[in-house]
């Protein structure tokens, strides 16, 4: 009598986990981490943001949402999302300096081989050419910095915290928050994290950086009439010539959220196409 033949059951598919991005040593790709938090988003600002690394800049990069996702994730291999969660606000803390450590914290962690990573706002859109010379070029406001540890705005402590404690060493206090992208190396940035307990006390971090690690160099002042870098739409009735302008004359728009204005949104949607 044939013995009847019987087939071993087909093992049931296991879910695929998502693979984590990874810098190795044949990956070159620069970072381009951008702290992203949808509530603090007035229009595409992200979208024009990210289109704008896609057209313009000249090197291998990589960018990386660093807090909430957002689509755009999904639309190529050069964007990812390492999730982080907003960290608890901590009396007289400026809530968005500790949720900066927590949030690079977690991408050093992704992408343990990377030397540095650029840091940058999502309001922030190249209109014209640029490579990492343009980044690391030292770029400063005029004057120096200032700020106040009675005022009830967060932002202006942290600027006067921060002025304090470089003076205590005796270091510049020029003024590097100049809302362009900016390079930062990890073990400086790491050594900084530890002296001044930055996952508790909250400083602006370009400002204590640069300071600390170029004292002796002079930077470039940007001035809006003089320098090819920057447009800044800062209030709700801008000159929009210099708007207009600046699509051949600058590398960089950006804006604040009371220059987030209509004819602005209009101009890069045309611009980008999107």
């Amino acid at each position: 009598m044939a013995t009847k033949k019987t087939t071993a059951p087909k093992p049931k598919p296991q879910p695929k986990t998502a693979e984590k991005p990874q810098i190795t040593p044949k990956d070159d790709r620069i970072l381009v981490v951008i702290p992203y938090c949808s509530a603090g988003a007035q229009g595409r600002e992200l979208e024009y943001a990210v289109a704008g690394w896609r057209r313009h800049f000249k090197e291998k990069y990589l960018i990386v949402l660093a807090g909430e996702d957002h689509p755009i994730t999904k639309t190529g291999d050069d964007i990812c999302c390492i999730p982080s969660e907003r960290v608890e606000g901590k009396p007289g803390m400026y809530r968005q300096h500790l949720d900066y450590v927590s949030c690079f914290k977690k991408v050093r962690k992704a992408f343990p081989d990377s030397k540095g990573f650029i840091f940058v706002a999502d309001d922030v859109y190249a209109v014209n050419d640029f490579d990492m010379s343009d980044v690391k070029l030292l770029k400063a406001k005029p004057g120096v910095m200032e700020g106040d540890l009675a005022s009830p705005n967060g932002w202006q402590v942290d600027k006067a915290r921060t002025r304090m404690a470089l003076q205590n060493e005796g270091l510049p206090i020029n003024n590097y928050t100049t809302h362009l992208p900016q390079w930062i190396e990890w073990d400086k940035l790491e050594a900084l994290w530890e002296k001044y307990d930055m996952e508790n006390v909250s400083y602006v971090m370009e400002d204590l950086y640069y300071n600390t690690y170029f004292p002796t160099r002079v930077p470039l002042r940007l001035h809006i009439d003089f320098d090819n870098f920057k447009c800044g739409v800062y209030r709700s009735n801008p000159r929009m010539y210099y708007i207009e302008n600046a699509f051949s004359d600058k590398i960089w728009i950006t804006n604040s959220p009371e220059g987030w204005i209509p004819e602005l949104d209009r101009m890069l949607a045309k611009y980008y196409g999107i």
